[in-house]
């Protein structure tokens, strides 16, 4: 009894361990944060993307067909079995009565060439739709890389209004002394009341957009609210100098490599192969399959064994309604084919286009230019502490200085979103996406030289006039 109960014993406190084991483990893992960059972005959304997986699981119906073409024979084997009684005695009353029985086994065989051209058929859909199922991870690639790069701008953008929120705060709590002191008026101090209430509203504004964003790129990632995400990039520092990382291939080039990887255009293709194959089985379909099988016969006393065979004769039916049907498929799979042709033609201009657009409104702005307003900024608060500016002179260089800011981050967003637009159009096979990061990380070197020699050149006093004089 005692050797049971410390068995009982023990049994109980591994349950319990174990229990409170799973506890903490899953604490953990709620309260652990998701750290994702862009390539693990799209490679975790690529495998746990709800609609995704939903795609990937219809390849079962493709594969069906397949499965069901792959057969030696489509039809089932059919038994027949006739019995019929004669009644001698009828008309003669002296005769002896008997039954006679009949069985066949008829198996339908396909002739002409069917089932080659129905495996072809099979075949070119299963293809056609794992080009569908590639094609949706194009456009989920292209998704989640916006989604990203829209939070990367929102996190700039905030940490932009936070910078500038507390420096207002400073400034608004200089100026409540001052005020007292008799410093400055009223209209002074209001006016750095209004600045920072206009800054914290423009805050708040950016974290609702923020909370939306967040939960599309949850959705997207099939991520649960469980997991806090944090992302890994900063949108200044993905994007490098337009001038040299512009893509060097021509419209013509960009294309043709288009048209060759993108998987919408060959799921077209295969499309149009699948219906040539249907087409060219609905015309062996005009001869009627004929059926084959052995013979059974029990004739009054006599037994038979023998063969049947059964040709349909085409007289009226030479599947004149399957042949029509198909020609019309292959007629419409054959246009859309054209259009996704001239489709995909348009949305890589449209998207080099814009890259090229992107590339001039970019480099409009040099390489310098965000290291510049962040030196005016600084010099522009320096200045006014030292009362070469006033306070309305001040609001209105630091909401300058905040709005060219923004317009700067709007022009890197609008520059990724081309180079990505343009990468997605092409089939993300044609735009050396590689290279322009590895050009991208030398001109942030480069700029940061800039940075330094810049700072270290410049007065406030001369800074802070130049930005008046703006």
């Amino acid at each position: 009894m005692k050797g049971q109960s410390a068995v009982v014993l023990g049994v109980v406190c591994v349950c319990l361990w174990l229990a409170l084991s799973s506890q903490s483990a899953m604490a953990d893992g709620e309260g652990q944060s998701l750290a994702l960059d862009l390539p693990t972005a799209i490679a975790r959304a690529l495998q746990e993307n709800p609609d995704l997986k939903a795609k990937r699981q219809a390849l079962g119906v493709a594969q069906g067909r397949v499965q069901q073409a792959e057969l030696l024979f489509q039809e089932n084997p059919h038994l027949s079995v006739d019995t019929d009684f004669r009644n001698r005695s009828y008309t003669h009353p002296a005769g002896r009565s008997g039954a006679d029985v009949e069985v066949r086994l008829l198996q339908e065989i396909e002739i002409a060439g069917q089932r080659g051209y129905r495996r072809e058929a099979a075949s070119a859909q299963f293809a056609q739709a794992e080009a569908s199922v590639a094609d949706a991870e194009r456009m989920l690639r292209r998704e989640v890389a916006r989604s990203f790069y829209d939070l990367l701008a929102l996190q700039e953008v905030i940490l932009v209004r936070q910078e500038v929120l507390a420096t207002q705060e400073a400034l608004l709590q200089a100026g409540l002394t001052r005020f007292d002191r008799g410093d400055i008026s009223i209209l002074e101090l209001d006016t750095l009341r209004l600045d920072r209430d206009r800054t914290r509203s423009d805050l708040i504004s950016q974290e609702e957009e923020q909370v939306g964003k967040e939960q599309q790129f949850r959705l997207l990632l099939g991520v649960g609210e469980q997991f806090p995400l944090t992302l890994v990039g900063n949108i200044e520092s993905m994007a490098s100098d337009p001038a040299r990382s512009a893509p060097s291939l021509t419209q013509e080039t960009l294309e043709a490599c288009a048209l060759e990887h993108r998987p919408d255009v060959k799921a077209a293709r295969l499309a149009l192969e699948a219906r040539e194959a249907e087409l060219r089985l609905a015309h062996a379909r005009k001869i009627p399959n004929i059926s084959l099988g052995p013979l059974y016969k029990l004739d009054n006393e006599d037994q038979v064994i023998g063969g049947a065979l059964s040709i349909p004769l085409p007289f009226f039916n030479r599947n004149q309604h399957e042949i029509t049907a198909a020609m019309a498929n292959l007629q419409v799979d054959r246009t859309a084919l054209e259009a996704r042709t001239l489709a995909v033609k348009h949305e890589v201009a449209a998207a080099l286009a814009r890259l090229q657009l992107s590339v001039r409104q970019l480099a409009s702005y040099g390489t310098t230019y965000l290291s510049n307003l962040t030196e005016s900024m600084a010099y522009a608060r320096k200045a006014y502490e030292a009362g070469e500016l006033s306070i309305f002179e001040f609001s209105v260089t630091l909401d300058r200085l905040v709005n060219t800011r923004l317009r700067y981050l709007d022009a890197l967003l609008a520059y990724r979103y081309a180079t990505l637009e343009l990468d997605a159009q092409s089939g993300f096979q044609c735009v050396d996406t590689e290279r322009i990061d590895t050009q991208g990380q030398q001109n942030r070197e480069e700029r940061g030289e800039q940075r330094n020699s810049s700072a270290s050149s410049a007065t406030p006093h001369g800074v802070a006039r130049r930005v008046v004089e703006r």
